[in-house]
């Protein structure tokens, strides 16, 4: 995965997108359409729409690809993604609190307060609010 993509440059992904991203996220090596639309969980709709969302999230930018490769008796491109899907979710996160910082701090805070662990994850952040400030 390259993650080099500009976090400023904002997109959203509908779920057929999002769902081959997934898979995408998912893998170690890059994947050909066929092998994305078979692994996506309870798919609905025929595998050939899978050609028309890459092509769709390639214009995006959110993949690209990574190679030309002998599949069978003909060529095809190999995919993967161009950002990960932390990133991903903090574009969407700064999407929508966008000029709002008390509430994406309350949005943590209520995240925080979903999980049962909370001892562990204060001191997770604390960890990473050192590594911040020595940064």
């Amino acid at each position: 995965m390259q993650g080099n993509k500009d976090i400023n440059s904002c997109f959203f992904l509908t779920n057929k997108e999002e769902s081959a991203m997934k898979v995408l996220w998912a893998s170690d090596t890059p994947l050909c359409a066929t092998e994305i639309a078979e692994r996506i969980p309870n798919r609905i709709w025929p595998s050939s729409s899978i050609q028309s969302i890459l092509r769709t999230l390639e214009k995006k930018e959110a993949i690209e690809v990574a190679e030309i490769t002998k599949i069978g008796k003909s060529y095809g491109r190999l995919f993967r993604p161009t950002i990960s899907a932390n990133e991903y979710a903090v574009m969407q996160f700064d999407r929508y609190y966008q000029g709002h910082d008390q509430e994406g701090l309350s949005l943590i805070s209520t995240l925080l307060g979903k999980k049962k662990c909370k001892k562990e994850i204060a001191e997770a952040l604390q960890e990473l609010l050192n590594q911040y400030r020595e940064d």
